[in-house]
């Protein structure tokens, strides 16, 4: 099961970018229809709300008057809370009880408004923000008949663009038509939901292209990599000792392939089996691998790892679990430490991957060919670099 969260401020069109997908197939879960549901008439949570704030919030007939109630939630941020405290706890576990009742393929999209205030995004598969201008949703809630002042009110106590960019894997700016709103959401669900969906239900990870096309250095990758560290953790808990963005993409400057390279270090890889079930159903896929040997540490166990992909073909990733202290994690991280501190070994490496790209079409030949590099330069100048500095591998 696809597990997708969509998000969105107040007026930005996220209700558009629902019904499409539902159109397109999507399983569609709305949390302001199950935030009305928790408080309906002769319900619980309506009770624990009139405890809180008194009878004054319910109407004639006894439903929750809501725009009463929101006349004192949006103007004190301690009450705001007091309510989400009631009301949230009950939506998600209405919306886990929907989940559970769906077909085991579905793709299930949530409809969360404040994904990035309640912390959820890593328990997503994918997470999809629609954006639209401040003075743009402004004249929407107008014409929907919510005064100018509410509306700021409102707008003002959601997180801002900012946060929920900084938790989501795609944004869908939703400056023009309707109907270009709809083409986007029809694109990214032909081109990346459906795919990923079909590599959950095959149980693989998206494979990197086999095409080499070094790119340059993209400040989204440091996100990319928060993103999946934030799900890795959610899966693993203490048992992921580290977890650390390493390779080009980790470096600043460097031209790199789209993928992104994470090291989780663990106390031994027995444990990486153990949560063999629970990474696949995060989207993550594995297999034993082996680093390449370096001839001071010749016995070929000592390199033994669990490769990782994720199944997002928009977020192509590579997991390398290691254990501790072992000599392919200490390597992973001193390259990676070298290379930031190191201005003309980072002119070098670029270089020689410039070389090589002209050379080579194929990644796989072009990683081959890159081997030597490691074996006869980096290995060695890197761990004399660490000599000279005192560099350490961080304490874990």
């Amino acid at each position: 099961m696809l597990k997708v969260a969509l998000t969105g401020g107040i007026g930005a069109g996220k209700s558009t970018v629902a019904a499409k997908l539902s159109e397109l197939g999507a399983r569609v879960v709305d949390a302001d229809a199950l935030s009305r549901e928790v408080v309906a008439p002769n319900t619980e949570g309506l009770a624990a709300v009139v405890s809180r704030f008194g009878p004054e919030v319910l109407t004639a007939d006894g439903a929750l008057d809501r725009a009463e109630l929101a006349k004192i939630v949006f103007s004190s941020p301690p009450a705001r809370a007091e309510l989400e405290a009631i009301v949230h706890p009950r939506v998600r576990a209405r919306a886990r009880e929907l989940t559970d009742a769906l077909p085991e393929d579905a793709i299930v999209v949530q409809d969360i408004p404040l994904l990035a205030e309640t912390g959820q995004a890593p328990g997503f598969h994918l997470n999809i923000d629609v954006e639209a201008p401040r003075e743009l949703r402004l004249e929407r809630l107008a014409e929907r008949g919510l005064p100018r002042e509410d509306a700021i009110r409102r707008i003002d106590a959601q997180a801002s663009d900012a946060e929920r960019r900084e938790v989501c894997d795609v944004v869908l700016y939703n400056r023009d038509s309707h109907q270009d709103l709809e083409h986007r959401v029809a694109m990214l669900w032909d081109e990346r939901i459906v795919p990923f969906a079909e590599n959950l239900r095959s149980g693989r990870y998206e494979p990197r292209p086999e095409k080499l096309q070094l790119v340059e250095s993209d400040p989204a990758w440091a996100h990319r990599f928060e993103h999946h560290a934030a799900r890795l953790r959610r899966v693993m808990g203490p048992s992921a000792v580290r977890i650390d963005h390493v390779g080009s993409t980790a470096v600043a400057g460097l031209p790199a392939k789209e993928v992104i390279d994470i090291q989780i270090t663990v106390v031994t890889l027995h444990i990486v089996d153990a949560f063999a079930e629970a990474l696949s159903d995060a989207g993550y896929f594995g297999k034993v691998m082996f680093d390449s040997i370096k001839l001071e540490f010749p016995d070929r166990a000592q390199w033994e790892k669990r490769f990782y992909g994720y199944a997002d073909p928009g977020n192509l990733a590579h997991i390398h679990f290691r254990p501790i202290d072992s000599p392919g994690q200490r390597f992973a991280l001193l390259f990676r430490d070298w290379m930031r501190a190191d201005p003309q070994a980072r002119a070098e490496y670029a270089h020689a991957k410039g070389v090589l790209a002209a050379k080579f079409d194929s990644v796989t030949d072009y990683t081959a060919a890159k081997e030597p590099w490691f074996d006869q330069e980096a290995w060695p100048r890197a761990n004399a670099w660490a000599a000279e500095t005192g560099w350490h591998a961080p304490l874990c």
